[in-house]
């Protein structure tokens, strides 16, 4: 496991609690985050990637717990889908819960959740005490970036923070199922 430097986790958080937009290493790619509940945070977001609002995004956590204020009653009852093994990362689809800000869940009942195994986003969670807004670092409808300076040069001006460290290793972003139906979104 890498070794994550508690105080810059520390400030990151900090950012992240004030509303800031960061940029920080996933499993495959670089992602772009921020607080579930910092609505004018997550429209930074959406106008950095020229994406819709309609399409929803993906929350990333360390922790059930932190999953949890984003579910509904029914989400809840599908939490167990977390204890399935896979080889690879897997967001789940479950119940949003209704008060939800539609920025994040776009159109949708369902939000994208997903445990992370990779010990920034892990150390980050756990240093901000929540779940945060994940989205790959990228301009919709062009490749995701996996290094920092990819990152730092097509859209460093527009965050307020790029964690630097390695991805996770994996090749392609996580696969998405329906916790409901076991329906396979995306392999």
């Amino acid at each position: 496991m890498a070794y994550i430097n508690p105080f810059k986790m520390h400030y990151a958080a900090q950012r992240i609690q004030q509303g800031g937009v960061i940029a920080y290493p996933t499993e495959a790619v670089y992602g772009l985050g921020c607080h579930p509940k910092a609505e004018q945070a997550i429209q930074r977001i959406l106008e950095i990637k020229r994406r819709p609002w309609q399409k929803g995004l993906i929350l990333v956590a360390s922790t059930v717990e932190q999953i949890k204020p984003y579910l509904s009653e029914e989400g809840l009852t599908l939490i167990n889908c977390f204890n399935e093994q896979h080889k690879r990362p897997v967001t789940w689809l479950l119940p949003v819960n209704a008060e939800v800000s539609p920025l994040l869940r776009g159109e949708h009942e369902k939000i994208a959740v997903r445990l992370s195994t990779n010990p920034y986003v892990k150390a980050l969670c756990d240093a901000a005490n929540s779940a945060l807004v994940s989205t790959s670092a990228n301009r919709a409808g062009q490749p995701e970036m996996t290094k920092a300076e990819q990152v730092r040069c097509q859209m460093g001006s527009e965050l307020d923070l790029i964690i630097v460290g390695p991805t996770g290793g994996h090749t392609r972003p996580s696969s998405i199922i329906d916790a409901q139906t076991r329906e396979v979104l995306r392999a």
